[in-house]
């Protein structure tokens, strides 16, 4: 067998695989959690998060984050964190490009809050685009210490919703060499605005139909939020080598709603416009 169908064939199987996984990820995960995977390495691992009950909710519950990373050439990669697969296709070593698909948690009568678990069901909404990002290193000496731009943009395709969601991030990375366990560290911060049609925002916000008898402060009239800049991110986490085969990876990120859906009776009157996911998830490099 060819290198090539070598590498076809091992690209497919890790994709099948990765697929698997993200099929069976946590539920109720909206978005990527918030883990940062060094790029020097394959690894596959597991992480345990604490995500909103429903985009909005004020309470949290825990998920199951299946964690997948394999490159075939050096620079290109396939990539599963938690409910987000991608695979980078740039061979420009600065530059990321590729598919994104991502699974977008159901909303049912599971949730806990005893009036959103009446309103009509949300089904698992699948998301299939793009995604690109740029990493700008600080330190020609130190690769790990940089700063990176990211993009997606992605459509929904089994009917939940119309139009196109995507986040615009910045994320800054730091490698400490000495911490306070004795180990060497890579933090990260960062900063992402998520936007999102009307027909998204009406999904997963508005109040429609049956659901206005639900919220008697509407008087009767539906609440149908426009298309906006939907909310602020600010991921961040920490990093640590357990040996050399072993990472553990502690993580979290801050989501504020904003404009219509911070303002949505779902979160108003009954959730949270602040949003917080964190939790610990352990990588082997392989």
């Amino acid at each position: 067998m060819t290198n090539t169908k070598r590498y076809t064939t091992s690209l497919a199987a890790a994709a099948a695989a990765a697929a698997l996984m993200l099929a069976s990820s946590g539920a109720r995960a909206q978005d990527q959690i918030p883990v940062q995977l060094p790029e020097q390495a394959n690894l596959v691992g597991l992480g345990v998060f604490s995500v909103p009950d429903f985009y909005g909710s004020q309470d949290n519950e825990a998920v199951a984050a299946p964690i997948f990373r394999w490159s075939w050439d050096g620079t290109s990669y396939v990539q599963l964190l938690g409910n987000e697969l991608l695979v980078n296709l740039s061979p420009i070593p600065e530059l990321r490009v590729g598919p994104l698909l991502r699974v977008r948690g159901r909303r049912d009568d599971d949730v806990d809050d005893n009036i959103v678990k009446f309103m009509r069901p949300i089904a698992s909404a699948t998301e299939l685009g793009m995604f690109a990002a740029y990493h700008l290193p600080l330190d020609p000496a130190q690769p790990l210490h940089k700063v990176v731009f990211s993009a997606d943009i992605v459509g929904n395709t089994n009917n939940v919703y119309n139009g196109a969601s995507g986040n615009l991030r910045v994320n800054y990375f730091h490698p400490f060499d000495e911490s306070m366990i004795g180990r060497p560290m890579i933090g990260t911060i960062g900063f992402g605005l998520f936007f999102a049609s009307e027909s998204f925002n009406t999904t997963y916000f508005g109040v429609t139909g049956s659901d206005v008898a639900l919220y008697p402060q509407l008087g009767g009239l539906e609440y149908r939020p426009s298309p906006s800049v939907t909310s602020i991110k600010i991921p961040f986490s920490l990093t640590a080598p357990l040996n050399k085969e072993w990472l553990l990876t502690v993580g979290g990120r801050y989501e504020a709603l904003l404009n219509d859906a911070k303002d949505s009776p779902v979160v108003d009157n009954r959730g949270d416009s602040n949003q917080w996911v964190f939790g610990i998830a352990a990588s082997y490099k392989f």
